[in-house]
């Protein structure tokens, strides 16, 4: 049986106007190079067969603030003043993803670890935040912070993790709950995270 011209011309427009996939990205090997990977873009890479960094092996960086847990909250500001605030606990009792996700400093290093935590849209959503805002700034307790396009948070790929590999996230790597942010380099993984500030 002939296949027609249109179905052919139909599925070949269909496969080169597909968008880029999973099995597009450059696939590393588990014994690629650090010095190489900290030159590539994790937009770019499918980081599935590397090995994961044990809590102990993942790099460091900032000054750890004093943080006390019962304390703490979760703040998501409005420029109207608006604000609604979250425990720890209420944090942890929200719906979470587990996600494999590599963590690329340019230049410096790179950590691929298992990261365990609650998608930052989740966490709109249970401030009341719809979809009328352009942007957010994740604010951290020690100064640090980074914008997202309302766009980077719908795609799904932004959560505060408070678990690492299984265990609590430890004071240097950001606990309570620091950004992880899939396929963005790790500039803007906003750690000790305290505010979220939507625009």
């Amino acid at each position: 049986m002939k296949i027609s011209r249109l179905f052919f011309l139909t599925f070949f427009l269909f496969m080169i106007l597909l968008p880029l996939s999973a099995q597009d990205r450059v696939v590393l090997e588990p014994d690629t190079p650090e010095g190489k990977i900290i030159h590539m873009d994790p937009a770019e890479v499918d980081a599935s067969r590397l090995p994961l960094n044990s809590v102990e092996e993942l790099r460091e960086m900032g000054t750890v603030p004093d943080i006390k847990i019962r304390r703490w909250r979760l703040t998501v500001t409005r420029e109207e003043g608006e604000a609604s605030s979250f425990t720890y606990r209420e944090l942890m009792e929200m719906e979470t993803v587990r996600k494999k996700v590599l963590l690329i400093c340019p230049g410096w290093f790179a950590d691929h670890a298992e990261w365990e935590g609650v998608p930052l849209e989740l966490i709109l959503e249970n401030a009341g935040i719809g979809s009328d805002y352009s942007r957010i700034v994740v604010h951290g307790t020690d100064g640090y912070n980074a914008p997202f396009s309302r766009e980077e948070v719908e795609r799904g790929l932004l959560f505060l993790a408070y678990r690492v590999n299984g265990e609590d996230l430890p004071p240097e790597h950001g606990f309570p709950v620091r950004l992880v942010a899939e396929d963005i380099l790790g500039g803007r993984w906003v750690k000790w995270v305290s505010r979220i500030e939507v625009n």
